[in-house]
C-alpha cells in the first residue's frame, strides 16, 4: 500500500498557535511530536518511507523536510496555491500511478488525531483488501459519539457481501447538519462522520476523475508526466493554479456509482477547534488541560495553552485561553468554532501580520 498525506490545511480554528506560516499540522498538539509526525509514525510499521507521498503548499516544504527526514524529497509534491482536496488527490494519484499502475493508496489528512493506531491500521487493511479486488472507492467513516454539527456525514446502505461483514455501501454524503438533524443521525446506525480518509486503487480514482472531472484529470496527468524531471515545479506552478477549487467529495465521490465505507472506532478527532483539542486531552481527574506555565484558582473545564509566560486565572469555567508570542485569545469553549469568524474580522481590519 502507498500513502498520500494531505498536509495543506490552514487550521484557522486553532489560531493563534496555528498560523499561515506554521499551520496546526506542524505543531505538537496531542503529544511530543507534531501532528504530521504522528500521522507518519502510525503508518511506519506498515508502509515503507519510499511509498509515502506528502502534498502541501510550496511555502511549507522546509518544515516538512525538517520533520520528515526519512521521506524521500522526491516524494514531496509542492502546491503553488491551495485548491482543496480534489486537485491534490488527482495529482498525487497520477504521480503514484506513474510509479505503480496497480497501486492501492490510502489518502489521509496530516492533522487528525487517532488514539488506537492498531485498530486504525486494521481498518485500513480491510479497506485495502476490498479496494484491491473490486473497482470501488472506499472511505473510512467514524462511528459518531455525539451530534456533531461541524462534520459531514456518510449515510450507509446495505452490507457489502463480498466476504467482509464490516463493509457497507454508501447511499449518500450529507452536508454538515443542523443540531436537530445531527441528533437524528446519531440515533441511527446508518450515519457515520466523514473522516476525509479514503482507500482505492490509483486506476479506480483516476477513472473517476476522467469521467466526472476531466479538466482536473487532464491537468493531473500533465503534472505527473513532468514529475521527477527538471521541469517538475515549473509544470506544477503553471497548471495547478488553473484547477478549480473543489473537494474530492463534490468532484467525484458524490457522483460515483460504487462507493463503500468501513466504519471505524479508533478514537478519531480532526482537532478542528480548541474545544476539540480540550476533549482529546482532558480526563476526569484533572479540572483543566494545561500546556505551559500556569497558576489559577476556582478554574474548571478550561484549556490553558501557553508557553514560557505565566498565565493566571481566577474563577473561569469552560473557557479557552491561548497565549502565543504576540496574540492572546480568550473565548468560551462553546464558541471555539467562531475563531474562524474572528480570523475574517482580523483580515477585514488589515491585521494580517497576526495571521
Amino acid at each position: 500500500m502507498y500513502v498520500v498525506i494531505m498536509a495543506g490545511g490552514s487550521g484557522t480554528r486553532l489560531w493563534p498557535k496555528s498560523r499561515a506560516a506554521k499551520p496546526k499540522q506542524f505543531h505538537n498538539l496531542t503529544s511530543s511530536r507534531s501532528m504530521l509526525r504522528e500521522t507518519v509514525g502510525r503508518l511506519e510499521s506498515s508502509v515503507q518511507p519510499d511509498d509515502i507521498f506528502v502534498i502541501a503548499g510550496k511555502t511549507h516544504m522546509s518544515p516538512i523536510l525538517e520533520q520528515l527526514s526519512n521521506i524521500p524529497k522526491s516524494n514531496l509534491i509542492a502546491e503553488p496555491v491551495g485548491r482543496d482536496t480534489a486537485p491534490a488527490v488527482a495529482v498525487a494519484a497520477a504521480i503514484v500511478h506513474k510509479r505503480d499502475p496497480e497501486a492501492i493508496v490510502l489518502v489521509t489528512p496530516a492533522d487528525h488525531y487517532i488514539a488506537d493506531d492498531a485498530e486504525f491500521l486494521r481498518i485500513v487493511n480491510v479497506a485495502g483488501e476490498v479496494a484491491a479486488k473490486d473497482d470501488v472507492a472506499v472511505t473510512i467513516g467514524i462511528k459518531p459519539t455525539y451530534p456533531e454539527t461541524g462534520y459531514g456525514y456518510i449515510e450507509m446502505d446495505g452490507e457489502y457481501s463480498n466476504g467482509h461483514s464490516e463493509v457497507f455501501w454508501v447511499n449518500s454524503f450529507r452536508e454538515k447538519p443542523d443540531p436537530a438533524t445531527a441528533e437524528k443521525y446519531v440515533s441511527s446506525w446508518r450515519y457515520l462522520w466523514n473522516s476525509g480518509m479514503f482507500v482505492w486503487s490509483v486506476k479506480t480514482v483516476l477513472d473517476l476523475f476522467e469521467k466526472h472531472a476531466p479538466d482536473i484529470y487532464e491537468g493531473a496527468r500533465k503534472i505527473a508526466d513532468a514529475f521527477g524531471t527538471e521541469h517538475e515545479q515549473e509544470v506544477l506552478d503553471e497548471i495547478y493554479p488553473t484547477f478549480r477549487r473543489i473537494s474530492v467529495d463534490y468532484a467525484i465521490l458524490e457522483k460515483a456509482e460504487k462507493v463503500l465505507v468501513v466504519p471505524g472506532d479508533f478514537g478519531w478527532s480532526d482537532i478542528g477547534s480548541w474545544a476539540a483539542l480540550h476533549e482529546v486531552l482532558s480526563d476526569e481527574l484533572t479540572p483543566n488541560v494545561v500546556i505551559g506555565k500556569y497558576a489559577g484558582i476556582d478554574t474548571h473545564g478550561c484549556l490553558i495553552h501557553g508557553g514560557d509566560r505565566l498565565i493566571a486565572t481566577v474563577g473561569l469555567d469552560n473557557m479557552i485561553v491561548v497565549d502565543s508570542d504576540d496574540v492572546l485569545l480568550i473565548c468560551p469553549k462553546g464558541r471555539a468554532q467562531d475563531v474562524k469568524r474572528l480570523i475574517e474580522k482580523i483580515e477585514e481590519e488589515g491585521l494580517i501580520e497576526y495571521l
